[in-house]
């Protein structure tokens, strides 16, 4: 239950930020034009957000997420069995794949919200990003549904796992399309930061034009000259396989480069507080008989990301700068629970405790208790929390950097 309430305040702000966008959007437009132009601007953001080549690219997010579901379903299917044989648990495995996937999902349809609205204004890109989304949706639940109805008509004919209960061994992919409802925000935060530059851009040439104007579409302060310098170089350039291999250069060294000023200490920073945490939580638990520090892993190290990814965000008023930041922290952090929680895991098999996991049964070996630190499963659960905090932490932070820019100007 706690967990759960962590998981509710931390994530929260981000559909609540994109509340505070529209609102603010749409009080703009009043003031602009009055309360009688919504309707004709809803139908021009329609007509913008869904024109060519938006529609044919729609179609075929649908088809490609229809075809990628069935072909996971029947990888899922023939492999669930041999969780024991593997050594870890193929459901929760696929559970917490399903839950990267989507949050894959809402990088991509906010990065399509950004690239039409960059183009096209705020209200096409935020309709084309919902369309994604709805894309996405409807491609997997054209794949999915009629097995989700054979398994319910013939359960004899699917796997039996002895753990699972009753109409749980579709589960992971029930999660995937449940944590899609994370995803509906995306749309209109990623139109917003697309926007902020949009009075400066012309209709995209190409895919590559669009790749390096979101690298460099938000870079911090110190940078954005350089960022205009290589958005214009490219403009430069008419020969598709030179615009292909300048920007993804361009890409490769804005993702590398683009770091703002202090990131690499508040990485090591973060690493120390989150060794000396994990270190704590695992003595703590052993002494107290507790079942293992699983939940530290995964939660505890979610709000100082967060608060690492906001206060780089605020303070460059760039999302792009916070969640790079919030990037190379989380895998500081990363780096320094697995520093702690390796022989961490030899100390608990050694004095009988169980596994430092979960603190269940008894390691046979210390080459087993070790193992059970790198499970898949538990590795991807930190990256997905940890993950979806940072970009919550980035989102606000913009936003407060932005509310700060207008208060001082």
């Amino acid at each position: 239950m706690l967990a759960f309430l962590l998981i509710l305040v931390l994530l929260l702000p981000v559909p609540l930020l994109a509340i505070v966008v529209l609102a603010v959007r749409l009080r703009d437009a009043v003031r602009r034009g009055g309360a009688r132009t919504l309707a004709a601007r809803a139908r021009a953001a329609w007509r913008d957000g869904t024109r060519r080549p938006v529609w044919p690219r729609l179609i075929a997010v649908a088809a490609a997420s229809a075809l990628l579901t069935a072909g996971l379903e029947s990888l899922y299917l023939a492999t669930v069995t041999n969780g024991p044989r593997w050594g870890f648990d193929v459901v929760l495995l696929s559970m917490m794949l399903g839950v990267l996937a989507a949050l894959g999902c809402a990088a991509f349809v906010g990065a399509a919200a950004a690239a039409v609205s960059r183009a096209r204004g705020f209200g096409a890109g935020a309709i084309a990003g919902l369309l994604a989304l709805a894309a996405i949706v409807a491609g997997t639940a054209a794949a999915y549904l009629p097995l989700r109805a054979a398994y319910l008509a013939e359960p004899g004919m699917f796997p039996v796992i002895a753990n699972l209960g009753d109409g749980d061994l579709l589960m992971p992919l029930d999660v995937f399309l449940v944590a899609l409802a994370w995803n509906m925000p995306w749309p209109v935060l990623g139109a917003a930061l697309g926007a902020r530059t949009a009075g400066r851009q012309h209709a995209a040439r190409d895919v590559w034009q669009i790749l390096l104007d979101l690298a460099t579409a938000d870079l911090p302060h110190n940078r954005s000259a350089w960022g205009a310098a290589l958005r214009a170089e490219l403009a430069a350039i008419d020969p598709p396989a030179e615009r292909r291999r300048f920007a993804l250069g361009g890409v490769r060294a804005a993702l590398r480069s683009a770091l703002p000023h202090g990131a690499w200490l508040l990485a090591a920073g973060t690493a120390v507080v989150v060794a000396g945490a994990t270190l704590a939580a695992s003595r703590w638990s052993l002494a107290h008989d507790r079942g293992g520090i699983l939940g530290f892993w995964v939660f505890l190290p979610m709000p100082l990301l967060l608060a690492v990814a906001l206060t780089t965000a605020w303070r460059n008023r760039s999302f792009g700068a916070g969640l790079r930041t919030g990037a190379l922290a989380g895998l500081a952090a990363l780096v320094a629970v697995l520093a702690v929680s390796l022989p961490e895991a030899v100390v608990w098999a050694n004095q009988h405790a169980g596994y430092l996991s979960t603190g269940d049964a008894v390691p046979p070996t210390w080459q087993a208790a070790v193992l059970d630190v790198l499970r898949p499963e538990f590795l991807l659960g930190m990256i997905f929390e940890w993950t979806a905090g940072t970009a919550t932490g980035a989102a606000l932070g913009t936003a407060l950097g932005s509310r700060r820019t207008r208060a001082n100007g």
